[in-house]
């Protein structure tokens, strides 16, 4: 990782070169949860022309099918990434997260001192 605690490209390249695996964190028979490392796109974007790896095709690759995004986590950003193993369990759980039956909750590592607790509540 480089100083900003991304993934380089280095990183990458090796990652690619041993075909890492991403770790599983939870997992039945409609869903599956994978930690997704800083630096790693969900899938690909324009924005990012230059990424050669992604979570949605190593975890393919891994299972051995085909996984649908629930959500996203923005490239910078590491934590629990949930994808559904069918079209029809991602739309369920996809409508949940619209209706905000289900949420995502960050937590932040800040540097210096905070008296209390904080809640940032902003995009």
């Amino acid at each position: 990782m480089n100083e900003s605690g991304l993934l380089s490209s280095e990183d990458i390249e090796q990652i690619e070169a041993i075909g890492a695996r991403l770790e599983v964190l939870y997992e039945d028979e409609h869903y599956v949860a994978v930690y997704k490392p800083a630096g790693l796109l969900v899938h690909r974007s324009w924005i990012a022309k230059e990424a050669s790896l992604f979570a949605l095709q190593m975890l393919r690759d891994q299972l051995g099918q085909y996984v649908y995004p629930v959500h996203r986590l923005d490239r910078p950003t590491c934590g629990v990434l949930l994808m559904a193993k069918s079209s029809e369990a991602a739309r369920k759980l996809a409508e949940q997260f619209a209706s905000h039956k289900v949420g995502k909750n960050y937590l932040a590592v800040v540097r210096g001192y905070v008296e209390g607790e904080h809640l940032l509540d902003y995009p």
